[in-house]
C-alpha cells in the first residue's frame, strides 16, 4: 500500500524552480528536483516518483523526450506538463505521448495544488489486490450514483477493478483519469447545471464544496442520479455515463489548449479523455457519453 506520495519537478528556470518548490512544501508532499530533461532522468530512474512536474521547453532533453522515456520505465506514473502560452502543438503531442494533463505558464498557487491533491487521491486509493477478473470473458453491470463527489473516488475504484488485469497500469490509470473527468461533468454541469463561469468563481473563492452542497440539495436537482453502465466482452471494455441534465451541444465544445486561460485548469477534461480511449461519442443531447478502449488481441 502506498503511503506516501513522491514528485519530481524538472524546471530549468530557477525562478519557476522554487515557486513550485515553495507550493509542494507546503503542501507537505515529498519531492526532488532537476534543472533539466537528462538530470530529470536520471533522478526519476533513482527516486521513482509517482507524479512528475516537468516543463516542456528545455536544453539537452525536452520535455516530450523525457516524457516518453518516463511512460517506457514505468509508464503508470503521472505525467504534468508545464507549458509556455503558444505551445498548443507541443500539448497535443505531449498527450499522445502519455501526458496526462497540463498546466499554461504562468502557473497559479490553486491550480497546480488542485492537480496534485486529485492526484494524490487517486494514487493513494489503488486496489493492489490481485482480481480474479482475468478469468472473465463477458461481464456487465449498471451502477446508479448520487451526486456526492467525495464519493467519487471509490466509485473509481471499483469501475476500474473490472479491468485492472485486461490493460497494462497505464492504460489503467489513463481509464481512471478520464472516468473521472467525464463522470464530474455529469455531476457538475449535468446534474448540477453549475456553469464553467460559476465554477471559475467558486474555485477562485475557495467555495466549490460550497456550491456543490447547495446545488445537490436543491429540490430540482435531490433525486438525481448518474447512471453508469459497464460491458466487456473478449473484444472491448465500454462505460457508458449517462446524467439528467438539461443537456449541451457537444459540438460546441471548444479546444481547450486555443480558448482556456492559463488560469484555469477546468473545462479541458472532455479534451484530455479523448486520448485515453479509442472511441469516445455523445448522444441523448449531450447527457450520454460513451467511451471504450478495446483489447489488445
Amino acid at each position: 500500500m502506498i503511503k506516501s506520495i513522491k514528485v519530481l519537478i524538472v524546471e530549468d528556470d530557477p525562478a519557476s524552480l522554487s515557486y513550485l518548490e515553495i507550493i509542494l512544501g507546503k503542501e507537505s508532499l515529498q519531492y526532488r528536483t532537476a534543472t533539466n530533461g537528462e538530470e530529470g532522468l536520471a533522478v526519476f530512474k533513482e527516486y521513482k516518483p509517482h507524479i512528475v512536474l516537468t516543463d516542456i521547453n528545455m536544453a539537452n532533453m525536452n520535455g516530450i523526450e523525457l516524457l516518453a522515456a518516463i511512460k517506457k520505465i514505468q509508464p503508470q506514473t503521472i505525467v504534468i506538463m508545464l507549458t509556455a502560452f503558444n505551445s498548443e502543438d507541443f500539448v497535443i503531442e505531449a498527450m499522445r505521448y502519455g501526458a496526462n494533463n497540463y498546466l499554461k505558464k504562468p502557473i497559479f498557487r490553486d491550480n497546480i495544488i488542485g492537480l496534485l491533491r486529485k492526484y494524490k487521491n487517486i494514487i493513494l486509493s489503488r486496489n493492489t489486490h490481485i482480481k480474479i477478473q482475468s478469468f472473465v470473458k463477458r461481464h456487465s453491470y449498471t451502477m446508479e450514483i448520487s451526486n456526492d463527489i467525495e464519493l467519487l473516488p471509490y466509485v473509481i475504484n471499483y469501475l476500474i477493478e473490472s479491468v485492472e488485469l485486461v490493460f497494462k497500469e497505464d492504460e489503467c490509470m489513463g481509464i481512471r483519469l478520464g472516468l473521472d473527468e467525464i463522470v464530474i461533468n455529469a455531476i457538475e454541469h449535468g446534474n448540477l447545471n453549475i456553469s464553467y463561469v460559476e465554477k471559475t468563481q467558486a474555485i477562485k473563492n475557495n467555495t466549490l464544496e460550497k456550491l456543490h452542497e447547495s446545488r445537490r440539495n436543491a429540490p430540482e436537482n435531490i433525486h438525481k442520479t448518474v447512471t453508469i453502465h459497464f460491458e466487456m466482452n473478449n473484444e472491448y471494455c465500454e462505460w457508458t455515463i449517462k446524467d439528467q441534465g438539461k443537456g449541451f451541444n457537444p459540438s460546441l465544445i471548444p479546444n481547450p489548449i486555443l480558448t482556456e486561460s492559463a488560469e484555469y485548469l477546468h473545462g479541458r477534461g472532455i479534451f484530455i479523455t479523448q486520448f485515453q480511449f479509442d472511441e469516445m461519442e455523445y448522444s441523448e443531447n449531450g447527457t450520454k457519453v460513451r467511451l471504450r478502449k478495446n483489447k489488445i488481441r
